[in-house]
């Protein structure tokens, strides 16, 4: 199978194209001229210089495709109206232009946000069927890429996932944590008893392209897990062990979280920079659980998690130790 795949230099996408290699797809990625392929190159894939704004571009790599997985996004902007352009319009224009040029798509992933859905009750899934509640411009922004789609669902076979924190080698967002475990040390958010899910980026890459090759109604909307549930404290302590430390808990008062985001949005906009810690992230921190259940994903699509947190924090740990980013 063609994949047309967007983000594939990233740290999700970069395994999805592995994981199609590995699958004996042909993948196709969308990259900048300033994109680092060196990953790519040693895969042998194909590569498509251009942007999501780039219609042409687009036109002929999608032309070309037997499936899309659209994975490219933003984080992190200057300005929180450059989330809804990039994560938002540009995704349903790659939809609308995949269902025109190219009729005989045979699925269309869209990977979105657990920001999408909303905070959860507790430590209890949120049902995948209550109406999404994001608390973030970014959450927002990747809902607003779902319903941009969602009027295209019986012209384009399309499946959506909404991955909670992502982990695993090649990962700069969870580096910090890593970082600090070595050193003994966890600072966690208020008590630290907050809930949320995680997923290895190997579970990840392996549901996703999973979506490519079973069977399954378009519009299917996915969340996914690793099965358990974590707190900030419980995550953190296995991240320190993986580290081979049993690290010291440092609640950090969510009025200094606050504070900090603003500081850090402040010094963003003066230095003309992006920051992924700011107010935005604040408001999704501020809530209590963040949890999500891969029931569907499971009953759909026969997908099951392989990597539980021990296995995956150690696996990680180990790749940051060998690579010199620790």
């Amino acid at each position: 199978m063609r994949v047309f795949v967007t983000g594939g230099t990233g740290f999700v996408g970069s395994h999805v194209v592995e994981r199609l290699v590995d699958r004996g797809h042909d993948p196709l990625c969308l990259i900048r001229k300033t994109s680092n392929t060196a990953h790519l190159d040693e895969l042998g894939v194909d590569t498509h210089v251009g942007s999501l704004a780039d219609v042409q571009t687009m036109r002929a790599a999608v032309e070309d495709a037997d499936a899309v997985v659209h994975i490219a996004g933003v984080i992190k902007v200057r300005e929180f109206d450059d989330f809804y352009t990039i994560n938002g319009e540009a995704t349903g224009e790659l939809g609308r232009l995949a269902a025109e040029v190219n009729p005989d798509l045979e699925r269309f992933v869209y990977v979105s946000s657990v920001s999408a859905q909303g905070p959860s009750d507790g430590p209890e899934p949120r049902p995948h069927d209550r109406t999404p509640q994001p608390v973030s411009h970014y959450g927002r922004s990747k809902l607003l890429g779902e319903e941009r789609l969602e009027p295209l669902v019986d012209a384009l076979p399309l499946t959506i996932f909404r991955p909670p924190p992502v982990y695993g080698p090649r990962d700069y967002e969870m580096l910090a944590a890593f970082q600090m475990a070595k050193y003994g040390i966890a600072p966690v958010y208020g008590d630290g008893e907050g809930y949320l899910s995680l997923i290895h980026v190997h579970d990840l890459a392996r549901a996703i392209v999973k979506a490519l090759e079973a069977d399954h109604p378009s519009g299917s909307v996915f969340a996914i897990d690793d099965g358990e549930v974590h707190t900030w404290k419980t995550l953190t302590r296995d991240f320190g062990r993986a580290m081979g430390k049993e690290p010291r808990h440092v609640c950090v008062p969510r009025v200094l979280f606050h504070a900090a985001g603003h500081v850090s949005e402040a010094f963003g906009r003066l230095t003309n920079r992006a920051t992924i810690f700011n107010t935005d992230k604040v408001a999704e921190m501020a809530q209590g659980s963040w949890v999500c259940g891969s029931v569907q994903l499971r009953e759909l699509l026969d997908w099951q998690p392989r990597w539980p947190i021990e296995k995956g924090a150690r696996q990680t740990a180990e790749w940051y130790l060998e690579e010199g980013w620790i």
